[in-house]
């Protein structure tokens, strides 16, 4: 999950983390990070900078790539 905190002066756009990861050591060794997160991150970041056609040309292209992918592993379950 991604978050955004924004102050009057300054603003922070991070991946966040993701309630399976807390405590999960093994995994949080790994130092693993979400490339869609890191994409929808920085599209909270162009809205935030006032750019908000590339925010959404950025978001629509990541759901089309997992909308392509889902359905790729759905026809090969057969």
């Amino acid at each position: 999950m991604t978050t955004g905190i924004v102050g009057a002066a300054h603003a922070v756009f991070e991946l966040g983390v993701s309630a399976g990861n807390v405590g999960n050591d093994k995994i949080m060794e790994q130092k693993k990070e979400n490339p869609v997160a890191l994409l929808l991150s920085s599209a909270m970041m162009l809205r935030h900078l006032q750019f908000p056609l590339f925010a959404d040309r950025l978001e629509s292209s990541v759901k089309r790539v997992i909308s392509e992918v889902f359905d790729v592993v759905i026809a090969n379950l057969d």
